[in-house]
């Protein structure tokens, strides 16, 4: 009976570590939305929208794209950057920012996004405590 218990435990662990993927912020920086961009069935990129919900501006976001497709399957892994610069300006307290990545992930209907580091305009920045 106790091991049925364990098994049933191992399951139930399993559908929710691959049901609980989530697109993860840092810093006061929120990933409010990232969707694949499918055409005729292929993966051509990605895009995300950044929240900066801090009291600073923002000029630079970097973060990681993991790539599922539907029955959760993971495929892939990209790094994702977006800045500030000569004709984007840095993102205001309060506002969104959005991004496009062209990537190619063979199978991915899917991606979720976690965010490595947050520059300011201040000059300080935050990192994540790991970079998986």
């Amino acid at each position: 009976m106790l091991r049925l218990f364990f098994i049933g435990m191992i399951i139930i662990g399993s559908t929710t570590s691959i049901a609980a993927q989530k697109n993860k912020g840092l810093g006061g920086i929120e990933v409010v939305k990232a969707a694949t961009q499918n055409t005729l069935g292929i993966n051509a990129g990605y895009y995300v929208k950044f929240k900066n919900n801090t009291d600073k501006e923002v000029d630079g976001i970097k973060w990681k794209a993991y790539f599922y497709d539907n029955f959760e399957t993971y495929k892939d892994k990209r790094d994702g950057k977006w800045q500030s610069g000569n004709f984007i300006n840095p993102v205001k307290p309060g506002l969104i920012v959005e991004d496009i990545e062209g990537v190619w992930v063979e199978g991915a209907t899917k991606v979720f996004v976690s965010i490595t580091e947050v520059h300011f305009t201040d000059g300080t920045s935050t990192k994540a405590a790991s970079y998986n």
